[in-house]
C-alpha cells in the first residue's frame, strides 16, 4: 500500500485550514506552514538508509514501513524547508503517526522530539502505560489501551489553546486540560525534528512505524476522520448497498468497521455525499489521480576523480559525522615524527572540503565520533612516538559557542590502534585495543563506560589482547557483541581473532576465527543475514617460511548460522596489503570496497578492488581502480550525489572520488 493515502488525508486537512484560522481565538503568525509527512521528507527515497533504519514488508496488512534499532540516532529533519519563512513554533498543531508497536516491558521509548537551538520544545514518548507529550518538563499522560496488541492503528495528538486531544483511529477521543498553557512564539530557527529516538541512550521506538505527519492549526485530526454516525439515522447507522458496478455486497459497511483487516472497503458517505475508501484504520475520500512513476534505482557505473586533499601527514583513518545544525565533517588521523603532531579536521562547504580546525594528537591511528545526550565527542586512539611508553589517547568534545572542537578528557592508553563507540541496555561504551607494549604484542585493550555523574569515561573492563587492531560492535536480536582484529604475536601473523559477547557488565568470548594478520572487520547485512568481513593485511611467520608475497593473502567473508549460532567461512577474496573494508549500497546494489596499501607488489596488485553481491555467486570484482595508497574508505551522500573519500597511507595527498550512473 503506498503513501497516496496520507496526501488525500493531507487535502482534507489543508481544505480545513482556513476554518481553523477564523473559528479559533489564535491568529497563526506564520500562515501558509504545509503539513508534512517527517519520515517521507528525513528518509531518502532512494539510495542508502541512514543507520540502524531499515524498511520491512508487513505481510498481515500489506504495508511497507520502517523499522528502527538502537543505532538509528541520527534520523532527523531540520526546520529549514518547512518553517523557511517562519522564525516560530506554532502554539497549535497536530501530531498523528500510523503504527504497529511491539511492546517491550519497563522501557520509554520515544517517537519524536522537537528542539530549536537552546532545548527542546517537545516530544512524544510511549510506554506501557501511557502515551505522553512532554513539553517544558512537563507530562501529559494518555492511557496507552490501543498499542498494546501488536496491531497497526493510527493515533493523533492535537494541541489546541489549552487542551491536547488524542484520537485513536478516528473512533476514541481523549481530551485532557493543559496545566500549563502551551507556550507561544517559540523560537524556531534552525530547529530539528528528531525521529524514533529523542538522544543517543534513549528509548527507540520498537516495532514498524509507517507514517508521521505534522500539520499546523488545531485539531487536524478530527477533520481527517469521517463523522462517527452518518446524519442520516434512517439508515440505521449502515452505508447504503452501491450499485453493482462496484463489484460490493449489500449491504455496505459500519463506518465502524474500518479496521485495520478491512483495508480496500468501499462505501457511500451520506453525509459527505463522496465515496470513501478503508485505508490504515481510517475512511479516506476516493481520488483518481495517475500514480507517478516510481524512480528506477541507481546503477553505479564508474567512480572519477573529484577532489584532492593536502593533509598534515600519511593518514591512516578517516571519520566523517554530521554535528545537527552545523554540517557534515572529516577528520584525518594523520601520523607523523614532528612536534607538536596535528591532525586536520575538514568541513564539507559548497560541494568540496575545507580545513576547518587542527586538533593536536600523537601519531593517530584512527577517530571515533559519538554522541552523548545532547553533547558530541571526537575519541583519537594514539599510538605514541614510543611504544614502551604509557601515552594518552584524546576525547574532544565540541563547544557549541565556540564551534570547535576542545580537549575534554585523557585516557592512558600503549600503542593505540582503535577506539569503538557503542550502546547497550541504555549504558555508553568506549573501547579501546591496544596494539602492543613494549618488545611484547601482548597487552591488555580496556572498554569504558560513561559515568553518567562524573560525565566522563571509566574504566570497567580489561581483555588480554595479542596485537590488536581493530574493535568492530554490532548486535544480533537483543545481544551485543564485539569483534577483534588481532594482527601479530611477535612471531607470526597467523592467530586467532576473537568475536566477544555482553553478558551482564562484562564480555566473554563467543567464538575464535584463524587471521591473517587481521586489522579491520566490517559487519553488515543482506535479505536479513548477517555477515563480517575481515581484512587480512599481512603473510609472516612460519606459515611462510620464505618470505615472499608476503602482503598477499586472503580475506575472508564469515556467514552468521542462526541455527549454529556461529559464524562460517562464506567467501575467500585474494586481496594485497588490505587494511580496510567498507560496504555500501547503491540503489538495489549491495557493494563491498577494500582498501590497498600498495607495499611493492605487482602492477595489477597495486589498485584498489570494488565488489558487488550477486547472490549465489556472493561478490564479485567489478572495478579495479589506480589509487593511492590507501588504509582506510568511507562513503558519504549530498544532494543525491555519491561520493568516496579514502586516506593515503604513504603520503600527505588523499583523494575524494564521485560516482556516475548508468543514465
Amino acid at each position: 500500500m503506498g503513501r497516496g493515502w496520507i496526501w488525500t488525508l493531507l487535502q482534507v486537512v489543508l481544505w480545513g485550514m482556513g476554518r481553523v484560522v477564523s473559528d479559533s481565538v489564535y491568529r497563526n503568525p506564520c500562515a501558509g506552514l504545509m503539513s508534512t509527512d517527517l519520515i517521507e521528507e528525513a528518509l531518502p527515497m532512494d539510495g542508502q538508509l541512514p543507520v540502524g533504519v531499515k524498511v520491512v514488508y508487513d505481510t498481515s496488512s500489506h504495508v511497507h514501513a520502517f523499522e528502527f534499532n538502537e543505532d538509528s540516532t541520527d534520523v532527523q529533519l531540520r526546520s529549514q524547508p518547512l518553517f523557511h519563512k517562519c522564525s516560530k513554533f506554532p502554539e497549535e498543531f497536530s501530531i498523528f503517526f500510523v503504527i504497529k508497536h511491539r511492546r517491550v516491558y519497563g522501557k520509554k521509548e520515544c517517537l519524536l522530539r522537537v528542539r530549536n537551538q537552546i532545548t527542546s520544545i517537545l516530544s512524544i514518548n510511549l510506554t506501557n502505560k501511557y502515551i505522553m507529550l512532554v513539553y517544558n518538563s512537563r507530562r501529559v499522560k494518555f492511557r496507552n489501551t490501543a498499542l498494546l496488541d501488536n496491531k497497526w492503528h493510527t493515533i493523533g495528538l492535537s494541541v489546541t489553546g489549552s487542551d491536547v486531544i488524542m484520537t485513536t483511529d478516528c473512533r476514541n477521543r481523549k481530551r485532557k486540560r493543559l496545566k500549563r498553557k502551551f507556550p507561544a512564539n517559540i523560537p524556531f530557527q534552525n530547529g530539528t525534528f528528531q525521529i524514533a529516538s529523542c538522544r543517543a541512550g534513549s528509548g527507540v521506538v520498537r516495532g514498524i512505524l509507517k507514517d508521521l505527519v505534522w500539520v499546523p492549526g488545531a485539531d487536524a485530526v478530527r477533520r481527517a476522520c469521517p463523522p462517527r454516525i452518518p446524519k442520516h439515522t434512517h439508515m440505521d447507522n449502515r452505508l447504503p448497498s452501491l450499485p453493482d458496478l462496484y463489484g460490493i455486497a449489500s449491504p455496505g459497511p459500519r463506518w465502524e468497521d474500518c479496521t485495520w483487516m478491512d483495508v480496500g472497503n468501499v462505501a457511500y458517505d451520506l453525509h459527505s455525499e463522496s465515496l470513501k475508501v478503508c485505508v490504515n484504520g481510517i475512511w479516506q475520500h476516493v481520488t483518481v489521480s495517475v500514480p507517478e512513476k516510481k524512480p528506477e534505482p541507481k546503477r553505479l557505473d564508474y567512480l572519477e576523480f573529484y577532489q584532492e586533499l593536502r593533509t598534515p601527514g600519511p593518514s591512516i583513518d578517516v571519520e566523517i559525522f554530521t554535528i545537527p545544525e552545523e554540517g557534515m565533517f572529516a577528520v584525518f588521523a594523520c601520523s607523523g615524527r614532528k612536534r607538536p603532531d596535528v591532525s586536520a579536521l575538514y568541513k564539507w562547504t559548497d560541494k568540496s572540503w575545507t580545513l576547518y580546525q587542527r586538533l593536536k594528537t600523537n601519531m593517530a591511528q584512527a577517530w571515533e565520533f559519538f554522541t552523548v545526550d545532547d553533547s558530541f565527542f571526537l575519541a583519537v586512539a594514539n599510538y605514541g612516538q614510543d611504544d614502551g611508553i604509557l601515552t594518552n589517547s584524546t576525547i574532544f568534545k565540541w563547544q557549541r559557542r565556540k564551534r570547535k572542537f576542545k580537549e575534554y578528557q585523557q585516557l592512558p592508553t600503549y600503542t593505540a590502534r582503535d577506539f569503538e563507540y557503542f550502546m547497550a541496555d541504555g549504558t555508553h561504551y568506549l573501547a579501546v585495543a591496544n596494539h602492543a607494549q613494549g618488545n611484547s604484542q601482548k597487552t591488555e585493550s580496556v572498554i569504558y563506560v560513561w559515568n553518567v555523574t562524573t560525565q566522563v569515561f571509566q574504566e570497567r573492563q580489561r581483555i588480554d589482547t595479542v596485537g590488536a587492531y581493530d574493535w568492530t560492535h554490532f548486535t544480533v536480536g537483543d545481544y551485543t557483541f564485539l569483534a577483534l582484529a588481532q594482527a601479530f604475536d611477535g612471531l607470526t601473523t597467523q592467530l586467532d581473532s576473537r568475536i566477544y559477547i555482553l553478558q551482564g557488565d562484562q564480555f566473554f568470548i563467543f567464538q575464535t576465527m584463524e587471521t591473517n594478520g587481521a586489522t579491520d572487520w566490517e559487519m553488515f547485512t543482506i535479505s536479513g543475514i548477517i555477515y563480517m568481513a575481515v581484512a587480512n593485511a599481512y603473510n609472516y611467520g612460519p606459515q611462510n617460511f620464505s618470505k615472499t608475497r608476503t602482503y598477499y593473502t586472503n580475506s575472508t567473508i564469515y556467514k552468521l548460522n542462526t541455527n549454529k549460532r556461529a559464524f562460517e567461512r562464506f567467501q575467500n577474496l585474494d586481496t594485497y596489503s588490505a587494511v580496510d573494508w567498507e560496504f555500501f549500497t547503491v540503489g538495489d546494489d549491495k557493494f563491498l570496497l577494500v582498501s590497498n596499501a600498495q607495499n611493492g607488489g605487482e602492477e595489477r596488485e597495486l589498485r584498489s578492488a570494488m565488489y558487488r553481491w550477486q547472490g549465489l555467486d556472493g561478490f564479485v570484482p567489478v572495478h579495479v581502480m589506480a589509487t593511492l595508497p590507501n588504509s582506510d574508505w568511507e562513503v558519504f551522500t549530498d544532494d543525491g550525489d555519491i561520493y568516496f573519500i579514502y586516506t593515503n597511507a604513504k603520503g600527505r595527498n588523499s583523494q575524494i572520488l564521485k560516482a556516475k550512473f548508468v543514465s
